[in-house]
């Protein structure tokens, strides 16, 4: 019996990623719209995760697809670090619109959840002025 699209990809998988980035599900999505997947067999699934969170509006909801597209014609991507874009300060300027303190405020973006951590304990430890690493015997 001939392996399915599937199995073929699973023993791809088994090939070439190792076993650390792990799999919620052993299937590979071909497609998907709204809250539905389908597979490379043609098999349809409820996305209950969302990409995570990051679809929360669905696969490719109309707007925000008109949106990717309308923002691909002009950046693509480009590291603040490296040379600087307006979008990012407006939805910066924004932010601090909404933040309920009075004084200035300030907006940073960061990659993942490690980084922003990463980032906050440095800001906590400049503002109290304790430093980096701490050693005790």
């Amino acid at each position: 019996m001939k392996d399915s699209v599937q199995d073929d990809l699973l023993a791809r998988r088994e090939r070439a990623v190792p076993r650390g980035p792990f799999n919620v599900a052993p299937l590979f999505a071909q497609r998907a719209a709204g809250a539905r997947v389908w597979d490379v067999e043609g098999r349809e699934y409820l996305d209950f995760c969302g990409g995570i969170g990051v679809v929360n509006v669905g696969h490719n909801h109309p707007e925000v697809v008109a949106a990717v597209k309308k923002q691909a014609d002009q950046l693509i991507h480009s590291c603040w670090h490296v040379v600087m874009y307006e979008p990012y300060l407006a939805l910066a300027e924004r932010l601090n619109e909404l933040v309920p303190m009075s004084g200035p405020n300030k907006t940073a973006f960061f990659n993942s959840g490690a980084e922003a951590i990463e980032n906050a304990v440095k800001i906590a430890r400049a503002h109290t002025r304790r430093p980096a690493i701490i050693y005790r015997r």
